[in-house]
């Protein structure tokens, strides 16, 4: 049968962000959950979810903050990590920023380390390791070291595993057969970020996002996500939603 690895990222950012997937794994076609440490709902992600065996969680390195109104800073004590920091003690917005403040390699693994200690801390295992906003694009020589740092870890690297289903998360279950039906045999990767409509998604926006905007789109990929015959479409037209530690790297593919 045909794979989808079916991911919901940023988990622990947001408590709309945290019921909203919670709700998702009940309907269960999301099979892999990425979670952001530095996020202010870690305690309650991890009573939410941390005891389900049957869902594959990722480290989700996060190293920029990229809202006005919402920010985070480092898991590690500030004064280990201050490359990483802008004057407020937050992270930079965007990761393109590291161009004009270069970061410290070795800063970045020390706040890597941080992190992952949380989250396993926290109850969870976990299982593979991927980044928010792929900071390692701007940031020469990072990629490397993050590829030995995840394999020193033994962590699933996200990286090998990007073959994106289509269209992104569709609003209508047709558009999702459509979609489906068009697939050649292969594996592919689904990307999500649900979270329930909140004043508190509404805060999540900056000059090129609009928070009304992005809080309502989240919520849309929640009802969808939270529909219970998804995985009985996906298997009637030949696909099975799967965790990281069940795909293929897609070298081998």
């Amino acid at each position: 049968m045909k794979r989808i690895i079916t991911r919901a990222d940023d988990y622990a950012s947001s408590r709309s962000a945290n019921i909203a997937i919670a709700r998702t794994i009940e309907a269960g076609f999301i099979k892999n959950v990425s979670i952001m440490t530095p996020g202010p709902y870690l305690a309650e992600a991890a009573q939410l979810l941390a005891h389900r065996k049957d869902i594959c969680f990722g480290f989700h390195m996060t190293l920029n903050a990229e809202w006005d109104n919402v920010r985070w800073g480092p898991v590690a004590v500030k004064e280990q990590v201050p490359s990483l920091v802008d004057q407020a003690g937050y992270f930079y917005q965007h990761p393109s920023l590291f161009q004009h403040h270069p970061p410290s390699l070795e800063e970045i693994l020390t706040e890597c380390d941080a992190q992952l200690d949380k989250l396993t801390a926290a109850g969870f295992n976990i299982s593979y390791a991927d980044s928010h906003m792929l900071p390692e694009r701007f940031i020469p020589g990072l990629q490397q070291e993050l590829d030995r740092w995840m394999e020193a870890k033994g962590l699933i690297n996200h990286r090998y595993y990007y073959n994106f289903f289509p269209g992104g998360v569709p609003s209508e279950i047709e558009s999702f057969e459509r979609v489906l039906g068009s697939l050649s045999d292969d594996q592919y990767f689904f990307l999500s970020h649900p979270a329930l409509y909140s004043e508190e998604m509404v805060q999540c926006g900056n000059a090129e996002v609009d928070g009304e905007e992005l809080a309502r789109g989240r919520d849309q990929e929640a009802s969808f996500l939270t529909r219970k015959d998804l995985n009985e479409i996906s298997e009637r037209r030949g696909f099975r939603a799967v965790r990281y530690d069940e795909a293929v790297p897609m070298s081998d593919v």
